[in-house]
């Protein structure tokens, strides 16, 4: 009786999750634009943990600056002001710090900086470029990725969040970029390839990779959803760059959004209770912040 019983929930949460995908697909929801500034990049977009404001970066100034503003648009406030490009934005677990790069010392290194604009921290020291800073969900280290070792492919590396400890996790011919720890840290997501970049999941030591997407179109900006079970990205295929939900092995892949032939979906993350995604969509020069809500 009991296997009968687990076998009928399996099949009913195969069927529900196939309805889910196939509803997604007929009828997709339309997307919030909550801030759109024609002319203007506002970029990298990323959920507090409470989910009620959104860590941003913006060229309105001419120079990348670090914005937080409410999950609806409003109370938009500048982290720092100043005349260097502050970019590729990642906030801690706990919100009370933001990762960022800056060229304030000459070339591409990642820093520190409380979020109310004080403590700013230097953590890398080379003169190659050290970009995508990610902080681990425990908030103790930063994941990132460097051409220091080859300035022809950038591979991914670890820095403590004090600036110590670093180290160069990968090793390949392969360009590796936006490397990020899974929920519970046993795993990494991260784009790898050269002419075509995929969704690749590894173990935390590098040492099984999985090309979850294996697709022939270009994949992009993939993210974790807070419970881990599934990640979200970019891929061309339909012609412009669209996002795409699916399961962390690469199952039960589903097309969350549909832009026009002009406009292109990127750089998503799923909102902590798991309803909202928060993105990016570029039409020309103007890239502006979007909700989507997940049925």
């Amino acid at each position: 009786m009991k296997f009968k019983t687990a076998v009928m929930l399996f099949a009913w949460s195969v069927s529900a999750i196939t309805a889910v995908a196939a509803s997604m697909e007929s009828d997709p929801a339309v997307p919030e634009k909550i801030l759109w500034e024609p002319g203007k990049e506002n970029a990298y977009p990323r959920w507090s943990k409470d989910g009620e404001q959104i860590l941003y970066q913006t060229n309105r100034t001419g120079k990348w600056q670090i914005h937080i503003m409410n999950r609806d648009g409003t109370g938009d406030r500048p982290v720092m002001a100043d005349d260097f490009n502050n970019n590729f934005v990642d906030w801690s677990p706990d919100n009370s710090q933001i990762a960022f790069v800056s060229d304030r010392d000459g070339n591409e290194e990642i820093y520190t900086i409380s979020v109310d604009g004080t403590g700013l921290k230097r953590l890398t020291q080379h003169v190659a470029r050290d970009i995508h800073p990610y902080f681990s969900p425990d908030g103790k280290s930063l994941l990132f990725n460097s051409n220091r070792d080859d300035h022809m492919s950038f591979e991914v590396y670890r820095i403590n969040a004090d600036g110590t400890g670093e180290e160069r996790l990968t090793y390949s011919d392969e360009v590796e970029t936006c490397a990020r720890f899974s929920p519970d840290m046993s795993q990494i997501v991260m784009l790898r390839g050269e002419a075509n970049d995929e969704v690749y999941v590894c173990d935390a030591g590098f040492t099984q990779w999985t090309n979850v997407t294996n697709t022939p179109s270009a994949e992009g900006w993939p993210a974790w959803s807070h419970d881990g079970k599934q990640i979200i990205y970019s891929c061309d295929e339909s012609g412009t760059f669209s996002l795409y939900l699916m399961d962390s092995n690469g199952a039960n892949r589903t097309r969350l959004t549909y832009p026009l032939s002009n406009e292109r979906d990127a750089r998503a993350q799923i909102s902590p209770d798991g309803s909202t995604v928060v993105f990016n969509r570029q039409i020309g020069r103007t890239i502006g912040v979007f909700l989507l809500q997940l049925k």
